[in-house]
């Protein structure tokens, strides 16, 4: 569960700053409200899609493992993609950068 929400909490970051950057920083609360979180889902959903496949099978093995347990936290998380996927950063962000986009047009028919 904490890791599920710091992960949620670094992607609503990345959502809000995106929106505003859009020019919707005036974007009602309410409306936020409704949109971030389906936003937040599809950036989760589009990482997943971008980092699982590069995984080998053990790892897959031992991703499976991990999350089972109950008290891991972000980092160990996050250690955990680093040590198993070289180019984890470099996949992120470019997942991130080229929902940035696709963000930006959705929201400009809003």
């Amino acid at each position: 569960m904490q890791q599920e929400l710091a992960q949620f909490d670094f992607l609503k970051v990345f959502i809000e700053k995106t929106l505003d950057e859009a020019g919707f920083e005036t974007l009602s609360e309410e409306t936020r409200s409704e949109y971030v979180p389906q936003f937040v889902a599809e950036a989760e959903r589009r990482l997943g899609l971008a980092l699982i496949p590069k995984l080998s099978e053990e790892s897959v093995k031992n991703l499976e493992k991990f999350l089972q347990q109950k008290d891991f936290s972000p980092e160990d998380l996050q250690q955990f993609w680093v040590d198993n996927i070289p180019d984890f950063q470099a996949t992120v962000d470019q997942t991130l950068l080229d929902f940035k986009g696709e963000l930006k047009d959705i929201v400009s028919t809003l």
